[in-house]
């Protein structure tokens, strides 16, 4: 055994995996022994990702994990083991995913995988690499060190080993692919490796702000669909759960406080009397509301813990004057409460519940679509830090409502329980920033100095910043670009930059139209805006600007370009906004056939005269001989979404969802 063997040297890392590759291919040379190895293998590790998808109660651990190995075998592998393995552990991760297999059964499949290996070899008779650096396949004693070196190289290259011993049954030798796979990554990719300290950090904030809750949580870039994240329950459906009672007590103690009739007015948990203390507490632990989090938190992957440092008693005195310039006027604006939505994985959920009539002030969240009055013993639950909303008053509903509008503010912090700690800091942060806010609101809640207006200035003014960030560009979207952006400026390869970004709405059409049901139709909207801007952006700068060539007029192309736009947009003013982007689909809004031109005249003129443009883009030889490829990619993506559309491909519908709209919480009420 030569234990002076060099495992790995950053100084020739391809050559030195290509030693250990034909050391491990003179062990398996049978097909039969590699067919095997292409079964155990990944077998092995799936049990593996099911143990750890089991430990840590979540897929994006894996995900993130996987990942990092990937980066790591840049400097390592040739180009084809790389892209070979990325394929094979995404398909065993999607495999562990679906099992969902328990620790014992986890060890088992991984043990299989083990031990079938030996299997394989016994059946084809060739020894095995691990005997050739260990004392007959066991753990050399003697040479403890030593052999932990070659045992760890063996299994870290493992998958890729295997992978290498199928390339040749893939792409034949001969093949020009055959080369250009053989080759080490591209430099380009190799300095992804060298800035990983910076990469693996922002990597995982990105993917920690699409994945936040179990709907959502294999959603790790904008290309798939993201879900509606605002809760709806009732403390009064179950009679044997009702709080009716309690919420009576806080509405009665709190009439006796003499609330401002001009302004609103707050309590904190910790101001109320024994009495109305302990029914504030059981509303806030209501099986209820903790049921109506488990359909977006899962039980087995998220603690929900109350926060009793936010909890507060909220009224709206029934003479507001919407015109003072108060910091009561963030909430007829629409805005975000908090300022932590970019801490990742985690979330802290504001409920509204209802303790009266209240027909006359409605929350409005227009990134889901949705409105509510918060009615006796009704919920509402939104994302403190992310969900924009806003409130409306209808004064023609005066005479139908109670006189003051109160409500409980309940506040939940929800966490992976593999992340608890971040989750704690997450709670504290808030409590923080809302016992800080609420200072400075109740300073400028009736100001009176200059300095005092300047203050209530600066809260309606940032707070509406905050908001236009979140309903125009998204929280999310601002880190997915800075992730792809910082890989661009380490690579100096703007290409990655633009595969990146140009083609996310088409993976969003495609992956929104199929899944339907809870989809947050603001964000989708939202979205596929936004990186379709930018796509077009892409094109059309290099087109009016390019770099390498001289521009050359071509009267053709530009026509082509202005016609086809023009009957896009022609199309989306028949259509609508709301149609254009999947709104009958989506259940937004009622299905209608349109026969305003350009519908009756051009067949799927929306997709085909956006097609018709890009081909115009395309005839500019100066494009032409920058991008020779990227039309033909956007173009086989509108096909494929206009095929999508023509078969009518998406999932079965699921049950009716229980959000309500305006009038259709009039109408109960009416009813009733």
């Amino acid at each position: 055994m030569d234990f002076n063997t060099t495992i790995v040297s950053n100084d020739i890392p391809l050559e030195n995996y290509q030693i250990l590759s034909t050391k491990f291919a003179a062990h398996h040379r049978n097909s039969m022994n590699i067919f095997l190895h292409l079964l155990t293998t990944p077998l092995g590790f799936i049990g593996l990702y099911c143990l750890v998808m089991k430990i840590t109660k979540a897929t994006t651990p894996s995900v993130v994990l996987t990942s990092i190995y990937l980066i790591s075998l840049l400097p390592f592998v040739p180009l084809g083991v790389l892209l070979g393995t990325a394929l094979l552990l995404f398909t065993i991760i999607m495999i562990s995913r679906s099992l969902k297999l328990g620790i014992i059964a986890s060890l088992m499949v991984f043990a299989a995988g083990y031990i079938l290996q030996d299997v394989a070899h016994l059946i084809t008779n060739e020894t095995t690499y691990q005997s050739t650096y260990s004392a007959g396949g066991q753990v050399d004693l003697q040479n403890l060190s030593g052999w932990s070196a070659f045992f760890t190289a063996h299994c870290y290259y493992l998958l890729p080993l295997c992978v290498d011993l199928a390339m040749p049954f893939i792409v034949p030798a001969t093949s020009t692919w055959s080369a250009i796979l053989s080759k080490p990554s591209p430099d380009a990719l190799q300095l992804l490796y060298n800035s990983s300290f910076i990469l693996y950090p922002l990597f995982i904030w990105a993917i920690g702000n699409y994945c936040l809750d179990s709907k959502n949580g294999f959603t790790i870039f904008p290309g798939l669909p993201f879900y509606n994240r605002v809760l709806r329950c009732s403390l009064l459906s179950n009679d044997s759960e009702s709080k009716k009672g309690d919420l009576k007590a806080i509405r009665d103690w709190t009439m006796q406080q003499h609330p401002s009739r001009e302004t609103s007015s707050h309590w904190w948990f910790t101001d109320l009397p024994e009495d109305a203390r302990n029914a504030f507490d059981r509303c806030a632990k209501s099986s209820l509301i903790n049921s109506m989090f488990r359909t977006l938190f899962n039980e087995k992957h998220y603690c929900v813990d109350v926060v009793e440092g936010m909890n507060e008693v909220y009224v709206t005195g029934p003479s507001r004057q919407e015109q003072q310039f108060n910091s009561d006027q963030i909430f007829y604006n629409k805005h975000v409460d908090g300022p932590w939505g970019l801490i990742p994985f985690v979330s802290v959920f504001r409920c509204i519940v209802g303790m009266d009539r209240n027909y006359m002030t409605a929350t409005h969240f227009p990134m889901t679509k949705q409105s509510v009055f918060a009615c006796e013993g009704d919920v509402v639950g939104f994302d403190f830090n992310r969900e924009v909303h806003y409130i409306t008053r209808d004064e023609s509903r005066k005479e139908e409502s109670d006189e003051f509008r109160v409500v409980l503010k309940l506040h939940y912090c929800a966490y992976p329980r593999v992340l608890a700690p971040l989750g704690w800091f997450m709670l504290r942060l808030n409590v923080w920033y809302n016992i800080c806010f609420r200072a400075l609101f109740l300073k400028t809640i009736n100001p009176q100095s200059l300095y005092e207006h300047f203050l209530a200035w600066n809260v309606v003014v940032n707070t509406t910043l905050f908001n236009n960030l979140e309903t125009y560009i998204g929280q999310r979207n601002v880190l997915y670009l800075i992730c792809v952006a910082a890989v661009w400026y380490i690579t100096g390869r703007y290409e990655i930059f633009f595969a990146a970004t140009s083609f996310i709405h088409y993976f969003r059409y495609i992956s929104t139209y199929y899944f339907r049901s809870g989809v947050d139709f603001g964000a989708f909207k939202r979205d596929v805006l936004l990186f379709k801007t930018l796509s077009l952006l892409q094109l059309l700068v290099p087109y009016c600007l390019p770099s390498s060539t001289p521009f050359v007029w071509d009267w053709l192309s530009l026509s082509m370009i202005g016609s086809g736009y023009l009957v896009s947009v022609l199309a989306t003013s028949a259509l609508g906004i709301e149609r254009t982007y999947f709104g009958a689909e989506l259940g937004i809004c009622e299905p209608k056939w349109i026969t305003a031109f350009p519908y009756g005249y051009i067949p799927h003129p929306m997709i085909v005269s956006q097609i018709w443009a890009l081909l115009g883009i395309y005839k500019a030889d100066h494009f032409r001989a920058a991008y020779p490829y990227a039309i033909f990619v956007h173009i086989a993506l509108y096909l494929t979404h206009m095929t999508q559309e023509i078969l009518n491909i998406h999932q079965k519908p699921a049950a009716a969802s229980t959000s309500k709209t305006i009038s259709e919480t009039l109408k109960a009420k009416k009813v009733k």
